[in-house]
């Protein structure tokens, strides 16, 4: 696993980051701006985001053995020009840690963080986003069968604080085969399931910024796991 390597010590967010954004945004379609400013991007992007990455790697790594916490699966500034339909340069910049892919047609449960020039792109989410067929059974098979597992995660206290609850769409007709008016009857209506956290601009400027999100997703792996452990990966 590489570690990135920065001519900053304990390099951070400031307000010079989403200056850079900004005016990616206006020159979101010159590539030779970015070329110009490239330094911009490394000392106030880059070097600040892979500072958390390592953070996360340093305390998290060992209990997510089969996901690679490594800074250097951080988005790239530049789109191709075949595939700038929203512009060469990027005006966000983002990881999603998880299992490699076994199969074409689903993704794994992750931990997706990014910052951006929004102020909705400023989050972090962890949990199941895009969910297949064959996730969404075994999640639903596991829910009905052992509701007590999944809810007392999700009913627990400090989750709640830092997470509170699933969010994303919910189905509009209760899925056949199961009981309704259950006690898990709600969580069945879920079309995903994660959880997320938004941060402030002034969030992302405290000095130990990436120790609180580390701290936040420890609250979170259990519920994480748990995801990860119904839903397992996709077998050929």
């Amino acid at each position: 696993m590489g570690k990135a390597k920065s001519a900053k010590k304990n390099p951070k967010f400031s307000v010079k980051t989403f200056e850079y954004f900004q005016k990616a945004k206006t020159n979101k379609n010159k590539k030779e701006w970015f070329l110009k400013n490239k330094d911009l991007y490394e000392t106030h992007v880059r070097e600040p985001f892979q500072a958390v990455i390592l953070e996360m790697q340093k305390h998290l790594q060992k209990d997510l053995p089969r996901i690679l916490i490594d800074p250097r699966g951080v988005t790239r500034p530049t789109r191709p020009a075949n595939r700038a339909s929203e512009g060469i340069v990027k005006t966000f910049c983002h990881i999603t840690l998880w299992e490699k892919k076994t199969s074409l047609f689903e993704w794994n449960p992750g931990i997706h963080f990014q910052i951006g020039v929004e102020d909705d792109d400023n989050l972090i989410g962890v949990g199941l986003y895009m969910v297949s067929s064959r996730q969404m059974s075994l999640m639903r098979q596991a829910i009905a069968e052992d509701f007590e597992a999944i809810n007392e995660l999700i009913s627990d206290k400090k989750f709640k604080k830092i997470w509170g609850g699933l969010i994303g769409e919910k189905f509009v007709r209760y899925p056949k085969g199961f009981p309704i008016n259950q006690p898990y009857s709600d969580l069945l209506m879920h079309k995903q399931f994660f959880v997320s956290k938004h941060f402030s601009r002034k969030d992302l400027y405290k000095p130990d910024f990436a120790k609180q999100l580390v701290n936040d997703l420890k609250v979170a792996m259990p519920f994480f796991n748990y995801i990860r452990q119904v839903v397992g990966t996709y077998k050929r």
